[in-house]
């Protein structure tokens, strides 16, 4: 069993360091993982540029990982040396009024608790990983599904669970605001779960394309100033989107979710936006439209994710856009990225 890990971790402003950190020892229902890959999250990049404020410095980072096991506690039961799985690297307390009223995603000590966010659990952009509670952390991959796509089980996740909390039912208009990877995900998921259309909103350019090829059956563009995207969605549908489920976390792509639902209709939120963001609340009121905040997923998402890749409904592979190592991860990922938005997801290899 390795004594050590050799990671990147998070020193200051837009700067990282690769070190090598002690593993911590394996009890009853914990495991030590070889990483196999982990993807470079929006998460992950906007904590390396934000100065300290999302992650503490001295954060060893990475969560949307894949690997395999290594060594196993002695009450571990679904999991065992050789398997290879996907990393969920979060455990709810059971305690906190978010667990205590079925919404543990929302787990009021969720940053302390996953793999990546802060010193207190390392994270995956290593070669190895420790991991608490392995059989709820991990989930088994099967032959089908490869490591490469296994490390985007977090993401795809992510969209099952917008999906599951929403009104969605099979045959309904939706429309994603954003092409990014939740975005594009979107679109392959909503088309397996029997959408009747699915309208994508993304200015013209690689991501626009890419949304038509996992199925957008229209793309519409929110910088049209002579076409507002309301207008430009009512074209298409019957009054607007039954759900819309905005993943571009931005200001105006709020306003611009609210104006694409029909009547009565439903916005979910999943992108991340942390800035102050005006909306015309008269628009929210007179349509009726519901306002659903979706956060990250449960441990039954991370597991239909699996599913949904493994049966090959959700093709990942596009997304893909490079596999990097991880000497290379501060200017072959994190600098690039931020400047390069032709870039769908960055893998980091250990």
């Amino acid at each position: 069993m390795p004594e050590t890990t050799r990671g990147c971790i998070l020193t200051g402003d837009r700067q990282t360091a690769i070190e090598d950190r002690k593993l911590r020892a394996v009890g009853p229902t914990d495991a030590v993982v070889a990483v196999d890959y982990c993807g470079i999250c929006g998460s992950d990049l906007h904590g390396w540029s934000a100065g300290g404020a999302v992650y503490e410095y001295g954060t060893l980072m990475g969560h949307e990982a894949t690997g395999t096991v290594v060594e196993v506690g002695s009450d571990v039961s679904l999991i065992k040396p050789g398997d290879r799985v996907a990393i969920n690297g979060f455990t709810p307390c059971g305690e906190c009024v978010a667990c205590r009223n079925g919404i543990p995603n929302a787990c009021v000590n969720n940053m302390i608790r996953t793999i990546g966010q802060t010193p207190v659990l390392d994270g995956a952009f290593a070669d190895y990983i420790w991991l608490p509670d392995v059989d709820v952390t991990a989930v088994k991959m099967p032959d089908s599904l490869s490591s490469e796509e296994g490390a985007f089980t977090e993401p795809a996740a992510t969209v099952v669970h917008a999906i599951r909390i929403s009104r969605f039912q099979v045959g309904d208009t939706v429309a994603v605001v954003g092409a990014g990877p939740i975005g594009l995900l979107c679109v392959s998921a909503l088309q397996a779960a029997g959408a009747g259309k699915v309208i994508v909103s993304q200015s013209a350019g690689a991501r626009a394309e890419l949304a038509k090829q996992f199925g957008a059956n229209a793309v519409i563009n929110p910088r049209d100033e002579n076409n507002p995207v309301g207008d430009q969605i009512r074209a298409l549908t019957d009054g607007g989107a039954d759900v819309v489920i905005e993943c571009a976390g931005s200001p105006p792509a709020l306003q611009q979710s609210i104006d694409m639902a029909r009547p009565g209709g439903q916005v979910i939120l999943v992108g991340v936006n942390e800035r102050p963001t005006p909306i015309t609340p008269t628009s929210l009121m007179f349509g009726e439209i519901d306002v659903k905040g979706s956060l990250a997923w449960d441990h039954k998402d991370f597991r239909i994710a699996v599913d949904f890749m493994a049966s090959g409904q959700v093709d990942v592979k596009p997304l893909l856009s490079d596999i990097i190592t991880l000497n290379d991860i501060q200017q072959q990922g994190f600098e690039r990225l931020k400047e390069d938005k032709s870039l769908i997801k960055v893998l980091v290899k250990p």
